[in-house]
């Protein structure tokens, strides 16, 4: 017998997928806001379709989607991501380390993302890739 009811066991998993989706979308209006006070980035806004989900041009012509992820699996990207893609990720990193509220950040190896850590305790991921 389960020590939990499956009813129970269900909510509490719709709890914490409406948890992480606002969580998805709050940081995600955060880094928009944040990266078009960048002197670099020409445009930032928040697509429609994935609100978790930030379409960047850059000055230099680079096109991005800045993609927030509460879970420890990357977003799938739309496309494979470049030497560019991976240095913009660092370059939000850069960005991002000492910023108050956050404790840490590092890159995530062989990729063009990087996690983040809050002061309290709530983490993410930040994933960069080619935009369509």
């Amino acid at each position: 017998m389960p020590l939990f009811p499956q009813a129970e066991i269900d909510a509490a998993r719709e709890r914490e997928a409406a948890r992480d989706a606002s969580l998805r979308a709050t940081t995600a209006g955060e880094l928009r806001a944040w990266l078009t006070a960048q002197d670099d980035v020409a445009d930032a806004v928040i697509r429609p379709d994935a609100p978790g989900t930030v379409a960047v041009q850059l000055a230099d012509g680079l096109l991005a989607a800045v993609t927030v992820s509460t879970g420890d699996v990357l977003p799938p990207a739309a496309a494979p991501f470049t030497a560019a893609h991976q240095a913009f990720a660092e370059r939000i990193r850069t960005w991002l380390t000492g910023e108050p509220g956050i404790r840490q950040t590092w890159p995530v190896p062989r990729t063009a993302a990087l996690g983040v850590e809050l002061e309290d305790g709530t983490d993410f991921t930040i994933a960069v890739s080619p935009r369509t």
